[in-house]
């Protein structure tokens, strides 16, 4: 998934950090955990606590790491003889789809062409619409269990950026259709780790979620920049909640005043951080940022050692390339990804 900060490519950086410093190790906490894509990696190996605000990544993390292994469908499976709702929705042709009462469409009367926006095309927009209609359908008469139910909108949202017209988030539409808009949306075949623990993920404040959780291994890869989250992945956020928000300007931006990030702020970010490893009760520190990022690292360096042990601090630098083309001057040449460590007391 295109996500702001999507640690997918820093995935051996991190775990070689987490192998030199953590061994013996049985616990691992995202405590910002976006797309998953780091909790889902540590599964493999560990007990995993996975966290964030927004949820559509809580839907994301509950179906991939609270879950012990893909859902069975038994329920739905008894009561309509549909084993395979992925497939189900699939295969279904796109007419067949337009019983969906016109009301219920909101996809398509808000994000496509339909509706004067151009997030996804209008055959697309009702694909997901029919999808979301019919779990929710299907929940609210106790065809799913829990995990099934969260398993499916996260097949949903997951599908979703492979047919959206974006340049890279969602703050604004293009304005001409993109060749990726043009697929056919499909949900998401997701693959679940059986890990043999018991892995938890949550919904809420970090900093509130860490004075009642502990552990061995945090790692914390929180905003860095002044782009707050859901106004770039509002898209996404409906999804998930399929809420049908009231909807604000040309780009249809949701409500979002109670999940602003304190590390979106150069005057709050820094306090946030230092609130947040005041509340740590894990061993081993693991932050990700950018040299680009509101904090100086000079500033990352006295809140960690403040917290931690100051002959445990180290800081690996990652090079960062957002462009191929070596002929492309661009500052961006000059920033670099950061993994920094310190062990904790605890």
């Amino acid at each position: 998934m295109r996500f702001i900060g999507n640690k997918t490519q820093l995935l051996g950086n991190i775990k070689e950090v987490v192998d030199r410093h953590a061994a013996g190790s049985r616990s691992f906490c995202d405590i910002f955990s976006g797309t998953a894509s780091v909790a889902r990696f540590f599964k493999q190996w560990y007990a995993v606590y996975s966290n964030d605000l927004l949820y559509f990544s809580y839907c994301l993390q509950r179906a991939t790491i609270e879950a012990p292994a893909k859902p069975t469908f038994d329920r739905l499976a008894a009561a309509l003889g549909i084993r395979d709702p992925i497939a189900y929705f699939n295969e279904m042709d796109t007419q067949r789809m337009e019983s969906l009462p016109v009301a219920k469409r909101f996809f398509q009367n808000n994000y496509a062409p339909a509706g004067g926006r151009m997030y996804v095309t209008d055959s697309n927009a009702l694909r997901i619409d029919f999808a979301r209609n019919t779990i929710e359908a299907w929940n609210r008469e106790g065809l799913l269990s829990p995990d099934a139910y969260y398993y499916l909108v996260a097949s949903v949202v997951e599908g979703i950026p492979f047919v959206s017209n974006i340049a890279g988030t969602y703050g604004a539409f293009s304005k001409t259709w993109d060749r990726r808009a043009g697929k056919l949306f499909t949900l998401i075949d997701l693959p679940v780790v059986s890990n043999g623990f018991e892995n938890k993920s949550y919904n809420e404040d970090g900093t509130a979620l860490l004075q009642r959780i502990s552990g061995d291994i945090l790692y914390i890869d929180p905003p860095y920049n002044e782009r707050q989250y859901l106004p770039n992945f509002h898209v996404l956020e409906t999804a998930a909640r399929y809420d049908f928000p009231v909807l604000r300007g040309k780009t249809g931006q949701r409500p979002y005043a109670q999940q602003r990030s304190a590390f979106c702020s150069e005057k709050t970010a820094g306090k946030a951080f230092d609130a947040l490893l005041g509340s740590a009760r894990f061993r081993h520190i693991i932050l990700s940022y950018n040299t680009d990022g509101i904090m100086t690292l000079d500033e990352i360096e006295a809140i960690m050692k403040k917290h931690g042990i100051a002959s445990s601090f180290e800081v690996s630098f990652i090079p960062y390339r957002r462009f191929k083309s070596k002929s492309v001057a661009t500052r961006t040449e000059d920033l670099k990804e950061l993994l920094v460590y310190i062990r904790k007391e605890v």
